[in-house]
């Protein structure tokens, strides 16, 4: 049995029935108890993150490591993790994945670019959960306005189109970045956030408890 700092266990496969979890005789728990089925295949989520050159530093830098935390602890809400990166156009480099080893690998490669095209991006995470029926989610984070092509109005359109889908929105935003905006970006006024730029690392990891609970998710029509 192995066992990490975020108190998360893999195991053989107990004889108690217990397990709900079980690929190949392995069992997942979390402090010592085992994780249902029903968590575990909860839903989807993209990390979205501007990356353009006002990132460059230490916000980016705070980013990588909070995205790395959040993916971890959304595993054992039931989500699955994958990323998405935009500066003057947007790419997917991970799709929603069951270990965060990959991710890890996508954020550690993260660089900053020039401008800050949000609705690319967003139209990109809404491609890719369309369809799904869990819960979907894009928590996008920036510590700016969104300046592509007629924005801020294009980054609220794509944003609209996703919540009529049923996908929910989370915005984690610092330094010019706008909180009314990113108010009426989020799915709810609640799930956009403003904070300092020493707190997003901080801020990204406990946004995990925004995460719906995991299920099965009709699109909104």
């Amino acid at each position: 049995m192995t066992a990490n700092e975020k108190g998360i266990e893999i195991a053989r496969q107990q004889s108690d029935g217990r397990a709900a979890i079980s690929e190949h005789g392995i069992e997942i728990r979390y402090k010592g108890k085992p994780v249902d089925a029903k968590e575990i295949h909860g839903g989807y989520v993209y990390l979205v993150v501007d990356c353009s050159g006002s990132m460059e530093g230490d916000k980016l830098n705070q980013a990588k490591k909070g995205a790395l935390n959040f993916a971890k602890d959304a595993l054992i809400k039931g989500y699955y993790t994958g990323l998405i990166r935009f500066d003057s156009s947007a790419s997917l480099l991970c799709e929603p994945q069951r270990e965060t080893s990959a991710l890890e690998r996508c954020l550690k490669q993260l660089e900053t670019g020039d401008t800050t095209n949000m609705a690319e991006a967003i139209n990109l995470a809404h491609t890719q959960l369309k369809g799904i029926s869990r819960s979907r989610v894009m928590v996008i984070i920036t510590d700016g306005m969104p300046n592509g092509p007629d924005d801020p109005e294009a980054s609220l359109r794509a944003g609209e189109r996703a919540k009529k889908d049923g996908i929910d929105i989370i915005t984690i935003g610092t330094d010019d970045a706008d909180h009314s905006f990113l108010k009426k970006l989020a799915s709810r006024s609640e799930l956009g956030i403003k904070v300092s730029s020493k707190q997003l690392q901080q801020t990204i990891t406990a946004s995990v408890r925004m995460l719906p609970a995991g299920g099965d998710s009709k699109s909104k029509k």
